[in-house]
């Protein structure tokens, strides 16, 4: 049964939420959870707020509100068990001052939630919270400083040859008395060696990837799973894949420069900070430092290697430009469905299929395909309903439509809050 009491006529429900992220621990802010917690919780028994439950959500960044607790305490709002969210200041809600405004202006109130600041001292429930818009763009401007600060800080590294990267590359491991360097793990080592001496024999991809798979070498993913690395667990679930060697993996290694001893950093980057969207860096301007490891493949080998692919490398069939690419899916499993030219008599013609069903059919048992010519006239179509609808107001009009019975909705499911409380 939910604790409740009258304060101000209103019967609250208190949230307690508390974020913490590495970037706050970097930064030096002494605002540990258990700290938040023990704040807030005092904050609460002192003003009398029962307290419906704590919520934390620890690792987590300001600019990223996809966080579990936050969206336990959402839900937890929309079936009507909270309606007072308390956090020790704005940042802990969050560093995007449009998210961050959207929550405290727009979605609390809809809600009928009350919101209290503590250190920033703004309480949705008086009428003198104008300063919040500009806590809001400062604690926004803090995650940008800091985003620049880092990145700076990674490259300073990179141009220094440290290993700054995740994970370490398979055939290599972090040295434990030095965190910026790589050592040789020798048993992936050789499984490395192998894949350059095929290679130089003359091996292409796909063959290199069969006879792995045939000698039951397991795979980097599973090895990686094995010497404990939790991030890779999924590819020990089915046993099939142990030894399942895909020809992009031998390509991947093949490709790599790290095995000559250099260590290449600034792989990518990311462009926004609010967005985490990271994108490839051009090779030219990769930030390559020579001899900072012990290499496994000589030079010239590598060299070598790079020319057999090469010259192994297919031609495109086709220079057909597919405005679909990476927008269509199987509706079976989900894999990204690929463009080809199938020969018909009128000649090549554009056919997007799902090619996962050849490669695994027990994943995707039909074989679900669409003529691009098709798919081209039923997306017009749609583009031109739509924009009909716009020209004749009748979008809007939905639009308002949709709007007011969400409002409706929201009110409904307010006194429906009351009603059972």
């Amino acid at each position: 049964m939910m604790e409740q009491v009258r304060n101000e006529q209103i019967i609250y429900s208190a949230a307690v939420y508390c974020r913490l992220s590495k970037d706050d621990e970097q930064a030096g802010e002494s605002v540990s959870i258990e700290t938040q917690k023990m704040m807030l919780t005092d904050f609460c028994h002192e003003r009398g707020f029962p307290i419906y439950e704590i919520y934390a959500d620890d690792g987590y960044s300001g600019l990223n509100f996809n966080r579990p607790a936050f969206t336990k305490l959402l839900e937890d709002i929309d079936s009507g068990k909270v309606n007072l969210v308390i956090t020790k200041d704005l940042s802990r809600l969050g560093r995007d001052y449009i998210q961050t405004g959207y929550y405290t202006d727009v979605y609390f109130t809809r809600k009928r939630v009350r919101y209290i600041a503590v250190n920033d001292g703004i309480d949705t429930n008086r009428e003198d919270n104008d300063i919040a818009p500009f806590k809001n763009i400062l604690n926004d401007m803090y995650a940008r400083d800091l985003s620049r600060k880092v990145k700076s800080a990674k490259r300073q590294r990179a141009f220094k040859g440290y290993y700054i990267s995740a994970q370490a590359p398979y055939g290599y491991k972090v040295d434990p008395q030095n965190r910026n360097r790589l050592i040789v793990d020798e048993e992936a080592a050789e499984v490395v060696k192998e894949i350059f001496r095929l290679s130089l024999a003359g091996h292409s991809l796909i063959q290199i990837s069969r006879i792995l798979t045939e000698r039951k070498i397991i795979t980097p993913g599973v090895y990686k799973a094995q010497n404990g690395d939790t991030r890779f667990l999924r590819y020990q679930e089915s046993k099939d894949s142990l030894f399942n060697w895909c020809y992009q993996t031998v390509r991947a290694i093949l490709r790599d420069q790290v095995y000559t001893g250099d260590m290449v950093n600034h792989k990518a980057e990311v462009i926004n900070y609010k967005t985490k969207e990271c994108v490839r860096v051009p090779k030219e301007q990769q930030i390559v430092v020579s001899d900072c490891h012990e290499p496994l493949v000589r030079r010239d080998d590598y060299e070598r290697v790079q020319t057999l692919i090469t010259l192994r490398h297919r031609p495109k069939k086709h220079n057909f430009d597919n405005v679909f690419r990476d927008l269509t899916f199987c509706a079976e499993c989900g894999q990204r469905m690929t463009l080809m030219m199938k020969p018909l008599k009128a000649g090549p013609t554009p056919l997007i299929r799902c090619t996962n069903h050849y490669s695994n059919p027990e994943d995707c048992k039909h074989n679900h395909y669409i003529y691009y010519d098709d798919l081209y006239a039923e997306v017009l179509k749609r583009v031109r309903n739509i924009a009909r609808q716009i020209e004749s107001g009748e979008l809007l009009e939905q639009i308002q439509k949709q709007s007011a019975k969400r409002v409706k909705t929201d009110k409904l499911v307010a006194e429906q809050a009351k009603i059972n409380k």
